[in-house]
């Protein structure tokens, strides 16, 4: 299973809706962190906190880890 780190928590001033009738009032809202993953390569990314891999779909999961290829993996080294 893939981590679920993020940098530090992040929070911005928003328009938030309030009312029945589309009133919006500023409010300070909690967006989360930035996430702390980067895109290795085509089908997989990286956590650049504990440098777990991980895959974006089972198909290039078993191509890169059985070599079982997949659409648009031939255009990709291993």
């Amino acid at each position: 299973m893939i981590c679920t780190h993020r940098h530090a928590d992040c929070w911005v001033w928003q328009d938030v809706e309030v009312g029945l009738y589309g009133e919006t009032e500023q409010q300070l809202v909690n967006v989360g962190g930035e996430s702390a993953y980067e895109d290795l390569d085509t089908g997989r990314f990286r956590c650049t906190l504990c440098d777990e891999v991980g895959y974006y779909t089972g198909l290039w999961k078993r191509f890169f880890e059985e070599g079982v290829p997949c659409p648009g993996s031939d255009r990709i080294k291993r």
